[in-house]
């Protein structure tokens, strides 16, 4: 079984405690398609990565770019997943960005944050540059509009164009706006975007 990592969620609880946090149907999800999903927490140092063979990471959703919401725990999980971005972009190891994954890296490539309308908790259909569509689920506020130097367009919103899929020209980066380990009408061809990219 492949080895991927994936990033959490990081909180503050009622004691203004800080902990991590990641969605169960990540580990259903894995459980599904059959690789071993290794969480790792916003205080890991990353020499510890050499200690393991890693297929590649998950950048997840939850949380806001402190760009967007200037919050303790969005600052400091930034800055731990800009290092990881740098870290798995180096040693050209498959990178996903999922949700506020793709918004972190747009973000990484100067791409401008746009609010958006009517994607929180709906399903919608994307068009595919092969001139297939599949419908996934929504549950982010911001959208971008523009794809970051060395990407391709991949998938767009149907109706306001929002890009919804993109992946690097030039290394193993693929971006998705969706949640794959999420339930959407298109599930089949949702799992087959994710294992086609890692191997599985």
């Amino acid at each position: 079984m492949k080895n991927i990592l994936v990033t959490q969620g990081l909180y503050l609880d009622v004691r203004k405690n800080l902990y991590s946090k990641l969605d169960y149907t990540w580990y259903q999800y894995a459980k599904k398609l059959r690789f071993n999903l290794i969480p790792i927490s916003f205080e890991s140092k990353l020499n510890i990565l050499e200690t393991i063979k890693i297929d590649g990471i998950i950048f997840s959703g939850g949380n806001n770019l402190n760009i967007l919401q200037k919050k303790k725990q969005n600052l400091l999980r930034d800055i731990f997943e800009k290092k990881l971005f740098s870290y798995f972009s180096k040693k050209k190891i498959p990178i996903l960005g999922v949700c506020r994954g793709m918004q972190l890296i747009a973000q990484i490539y100067k791409i401008k944050l746009n609010k958006s309308k009517n994607h929180v908790t709906k399903g919608h259909d994307i068009t595919l540059m092969n001139d297939k569509r599949i419908n996934v689920n929504s549950y982010h506020n911001y959208i971008i509009k523009d794809v970051p130097d060395n990407f391709k367009l991949v998938g767009k919103h149907m109706k306001d164009n929002s890009i919804e899929i993109i992946s690097c020209k030039k290394k193993k980066i693929l971006c998705l706006m969706f949640h794959p380990e999420r339930v959407s009408k298109s599930q089949k061809k949702v799992d087959k975007i994710f294992k086609d990219f890692f191997k599985i």
